[in-house]
């Protein structure tokens, strides 16, 4: 959740027109341009640690599979039964995970010029639209960069990206059930911040307008029984006070075209 209503609600329903413009996202189906390097050279010790906390925990869920997959096998030749779709199962979900690993590895040294920002981009990325489409994450990548004014940091406090965890951090919280949906997520997330980072005119190509904050409404609390201090009540839902015309009256509202109005809703002209 970040600018106090982002973050990455897994069913997401809501859709809907804004009343303020509509901005065209980058191609969907668009490849991104290399800037292969290698990784050892461009990034931090600690940004190296992070990577490889990344692939032991995948080489882990790999071994695992593997492992049971072996065992299965023998069990089967043992009683003398026949291999059937549960044996096909963990054999396709190995295979899966080994081209998971291979895609995050092959996407970070494909951009891996821009060093610790590309990282740094792309957790907070994966942070606030990981579970979302690549409409979303690539329109957060521009949010983001116009909130740090182009600089692909890592956040300095909550205010800025609420619940951030470093990639390292991260890595503790992978295991054999969700290697592989953490992978894939993160190689898109990898994705939208190289984007972003290789637009030679972010201002022309931006799907946020400008916007510097956003919130997903469908992560907001209900607002049935009451909003605290801060928010207030629109559509069902507790708001932040800052993307109230009331309370910032230059704030513009604007959605990134492919992305649901229930997912982000993206904001220029807040204050703070």
């Amino acid at each position: 959740m970040g600018f106090l209503g982002g973050g990455t609600p897994e069913n997401v329903t809501s859709g809907g027109d804004a009343n303020s413009k509509q901005v065209s996202s980058p191609d969907e189906g668009s490849a991104v341009k290399p800037c292969p390097c290698d990784p050892n050279k461009t990034m931090s010790p600690q940004m190296k640690a992070d990577i490889d906390a990344v692939n032991q925990k995948l080489d882990t869920a790999i071994e695992n599979n593997q492992k049971n997959y072996d065992a299965k096998v023998a069990h089967y030749a043992k009683k003398n039964w026949p291999h059937d779709n549960n044996i096909a199962t963990i054999k396709a979900r190995g295979e899966e995970l080994k081209q998971r690993k291979k895609d995050l590895n092959d996407k970070i040294n494909e951009c891996a010029c821009y060093g610790d920002g590309l990282m740094n981009l792309a957790n907070v990325v994966y942070n606030e639209a990981g579970s979302h489409s690549m409409n979303a994450k690539t329109a957060v990548a521009y949010a983001y960069m116009n909130r740090t004014k182009g600089n692909p940091r890592a956040p300095v406090s909550a205010s800025e990206i609420s619940h951030y965890k470093s990639i390292g951090t991260r890595a503790q919280g992978v295991n054999d059930s969700n290697a592989g949906l953490f992978a894939k997520n993160m190689t898109e997330s990898i994705e939208a911040a190289c984007r972003r980072l290789r637009d030679k005119d972010p201002t022309k190509n931006d799907p946020t307008n400008g916007s510097t904050h956003w919130v997903s409404p469908d992560a907001l609390p209900k607002s049935a029984n009451g909003c605290g201090r801060g928010f207030f009540a629109k559509d069902g839902r507790c708001f932040p006070t800052w993307t109230d015309a009331d309370y910032e009256p230059n704030v513009r509202e604007t959605l990134a075209e492919g992305v649901p109005r229930g997912e982000f809703i993206f904001y220029n002209g807040v204050r703070y």
